[in-house]
């Protein structure tokens, strides 16, 4: 056989190397070979030595000489020219076969394609050199590895994704199976919360939860018409109902108030479920933003009273803005859109203006004036109000220095919340603030509700101590509101009372009301305290005030709370004439 000078092609390992005679060079000096083996025979000479360089790896026998693996090459032409396919045949057949196995999921075809790729990308090419042919498997090895890698790691990710849609202790099906199943329902959604489900749990054995579980969603499914039910946390369960029958989910959920009157019994315990619901009808939106709305409404119920609620679209821009509103009363306190109110208060003796309240708004750029009870409440509820009674104090002890600056007596009350008494950083927060507007601490009220001033307790109250130490004021709002007790007047550092306006408001038609205020003056006045009287807003009022003895007066009548600008044209203009 015959080829080009250089010309490569594939050796036949197939050959064994012990089926090749071998006769070595002693042998044959020593007359022991026997050369008959030899004639007529083409002959290979050459070197069987251990030497570097002339071993060579041979498939399946092992380290052997150059000479050897050249008898080898030679055998091989001897059967006839080798005929190469090159990788594309191998590669070929592994490709088909492992996009055949991307697209099945059905575990037995699954294993059965599992084990036709190793076959083809390594069988079929050994089958093929049998009969003289040749490939290349290396590429389609490693498309075959790469194809069961990927597969392998599609089985983990779909077990584990499996094992997140069922609840651990229960094995039912979770809120996670909920949102896949709900993806694009038109269906009702329904929400159970068992109000008291983590106290029931706690009180059962770890291993009578799932028991537990199981009587509720038998009851559940027993009452929803066999929907299926799916389990959250903390005794939330969801399921969805045909939209048919959504027209009569309160008789549905009537009678599964009735059922689950009945207490369960579970490990021999009775376990009474306070349960309420929450429907959500609208398919219109994302079922997780369903979901949520749902276990609002059944929070509503809950607080309501009432066994079940239908949530309210029209609610939904209100909450968007109470979620939203804290986020953007940390800018707003920033952008300038938060400023600081002043109403003025009277000196019912001298008919002068002796100070003012500092009262927060809040401007927003879209929806206009904010209610301050909504976003005081709630920046106190969430922990915020310290930043925002900053501010307030801030600007109210700038204002006061300057209207202080030219020698008259104006006193500036500030509203403290309650969740401040005793917080570590509000002694700091008032001694720097006086500190960098220069402002007396004797010419600063702090006001505290009589609410919150009896509610407080003892480390509480040394505050107040603490801060009445500093020489600023204290006075006790919306006083009449309360319970207060003769003992805690007397032990409380306040230097002011003030009336609350409800009874300020009907001083001159209510006869019970003139007997509260007075007496509330004499006892102010008794204990060294002055009184204010808010919600003045006519002068037969201010009269009966001001005959009764008290101090000072503040309402509409004397002034609205204004901007600064405003306070000053309004000092500058102001006779006590204006008050007769």
């Amino acid at each position: 056989m015959t080829g080009k000078p250089g010309e490569a092609f594939p050796i036949d390992y197939a050959v064994r190397l012990k089926s090749l005679p071998y006769v070595s060079a002693g042998e044959v000096l020593d007359n022991r070979a026997s050369l008959d083996q030899l004639r007529g025979r083409d002959v290979i000479i050459g070197t069987n030595a251990t030497g570097i360089g002339n071993r060579y790896a041979v498939p399946g026998q092992g380290p052997s000489a150059s000479v050897f693996v050249t008898a080898l090459a030679a055998e091989t032409l001897l059967d006839g020219a080798p005929v190469t396919y090159g990788w594309w045949v191998p590669f070929l057949v592994a490709f088909l076969t492992s996009a055949l196995l991307m697209r099945v999921s059905r575990t037995q075809l699954v294993l059965g394609m599992i084990a036709t790729l190793p076959v083809c990308a390594v069988g079929l090419p050994l089958l093929l050199e049998s009969l003289g042919r040749y490939a290349d498997i290396m590429p389609a090895l490693v498309l075959m590895l790469g194809a069961m890698g990927h597969h392998a790691w599609k089985l983990h990710r779909q077990t584990f994704d499996e094992r997140g849609m069922v609840n651990e202790v229960s094995g039912q099906p979770n809120l996670n199976a909920l949102r896949a199943a709900g993806l694009d329902s038109q269906d009702g959604l329904i929400a159970a919360r068992i109000h008291n489900y983590a106290e029931a749990a706690t009180a059962l054995p770890s291993a009578a939860e799932k028991e537990l579980v199981d009587q509720i969603i038998m009851r559940l499914t027993l009452g929803n018409g066999g929907c299926k039910v799916y389990q959250g946390d903390e005794g939330i369960f969801m399921w969805l109902m045909p939209a048919a029958g959504i027209n009569n989910v309160g008789d549905q959920l009537a009678g599964l108030s009735a059922i689950f009157r009945s207490p369960a019994n579970v490990s021999g315990r009775l376990i009474d479920l306070n349960i309420a619901f929450g429907v959500d009808a609208d398919p219109g939106r994302t079922i997780q933003s369903r979901m949520s709305s749902a276990l609002l409404a059944c929070q509503e119920a809950q607080n309501a009273g009432e066994h079940w609620r239908v949530y309210d679209p029209t609610k939904l821009e209100a909450t968007e803005w109470r979620v939203s509103m804290l986020g953007e009363l940390d800018a707003a306190i920033d952008n300038g859109e938060v400023w600081v109110a002043f109403q003025p208060k009277l000196d019912l003796l001298s008919g002068e203006i002796c100070g003012a309240e500092a009262l927060v708004r809040w401007t927003h750029p879209e929806k206009g004036p904010i209610n301050p009870e909504e976003f005081i409440t709630a920046a106190e509820r969430h922990d915020r109000i310290e930043k925002l009674t900053d501010h307030v104090l801030n600007r109210a002890v700038q204002v006061a220095a300057k209207l202080n600056s030219n020698g008259q007596r104006f006193d500036m009350a500030v509203n403290l919340s309650p969740r401040l008494i005793g917080h570590a950083n509000l002694k700091p927060m008032v001694i720097q603030t006086l500190r960098r507007h220069g402002l007396p601490a004797e010419r600063l009220i702090l006001e505290i509700t009589e609410t919150a001033a009896m509610s407080s307790a003892d480390a509480a109250m040394q505050e107040l101590k603490d801060l009445r130490s500093l020489g600023l004021q204290l006075s006790i709002d919306d006083y009449g509101t309360g319970f207060s007790t003769l003992d805690y007047l007397k032990r409380c550092p306040a230097t002011e009372l003030k009336i609350d306006r409800s009874f300020v408001k009907m001083l001159v038609t209510s006869r019970s009301d003139r007997i509260m205020v007075n007496s509330t003056i004499e006892l102010a006045h008794s204990l060294g305290e002055e009184v204010v009287a808010e919600g003045v807003e006519d002068s037969e009022t201010l009269q009966l005030l001001a005959q009764m003895g008290c101090d000072k007066a503040q309402g509409y009548l004397i002034g609205r709370p204004m901007p600064y600008e405003a306070l000053i044209d309004y000092l500058a203009s102001y006779s006590p004439a204006k008050a007769a």
